[in-house]
């Protein structure tokens, strides 16, 4: 019998982006809960650390931080690899494109004006890491690890994305990489959710640099 999802978030793709990417592209049904700041803190201490994402599983097991639950998810789903070295290799890009993420949020949340010139300063090196490792992939496999779709995949359109909104032009010197962008927001089940009302409606972020 397969599992029931709940994920509750806040009204922004945020945290929670890469998790419903996921979940839209597999096709696995999920009721959608959402919490605005008016509501949000007297619902806090019912959720772990009193923070959102979190995961309800079958309605009562609560999986909170957002990478814990795409990682759930992803070995739940076939996207983590199939032993322990498996997962290492996808573990190992998915925390170099979550690295990347990471630095873009500084930018923007903690001083715009300050970081962002040595973010972009930066970002070619950080770029180049995923375009080499692209371009060494067989044409039909254009995947971080193990030649197949991974959660590592999902997790670098998800930093991609931002990037194309923070700086459009960002990958115009990494070829492989804008291609690789361009392919997998084609993915059918993926560009449908991202054509839907509810991805249109939701903010990025919370900051005013990055809607």
């Amino acid at each position: 019998m397969s599992q029931k999802y709940e994920l509750t978030y806040l009204p922004a793709k945020g945290k929670a982006n890469l998790i419903r990417l996921m979940l839209a592209d597999q096709g696995i049904p999920y009721k959608y809960t959402e919490y605005d700041r008016a509501n949000w803190p007297a619902a806090k201490p019912n959720y772990p650390f009193k923070q959102l994402p979190v995961l309800t599983v079958d309605g009562s097991i609560q999986i909170a931080q957002s990478h814990s639950i795409a990682r759930y998810l992803a070995r739940e789903h076939g996207l983590m690899g199939s032993n322990s070295i498996e997962q290492a290799q996808v573990d190992m890009w998915l925390d170099q494109t979550l690295d990347l993420r990471n630095r873009l949020l500084n930018v923007v949340h903690i001083d715009f004006e300050k970081l962002l010139q040595p973010f972009l300063n930066s970002l070619p090196d950080m770029l180049e890491i995923f375009e080499t490792r692209l371009a060494a992939q067989p044409a039909s496999a254009k995947h971080l690890a193990l030649g197949k779709l991974t959660i590592a995949d999902y997790a670098l359109f998800d930093v991609l994305y931002y990037l194309q909104l923070l700086r459009p032009e960002s990958l115009d010197n990494t070829p492989v990489l804008k291609a690789f962008y361009t392919e997998f927001a084609a993915r059918p089940k993926l560009q449908a959710y991202m054509e839907t009302d509810e991805f249109k409606r939701l903010r990025a972020t919370g900051s005013p640099h990055l809607q």
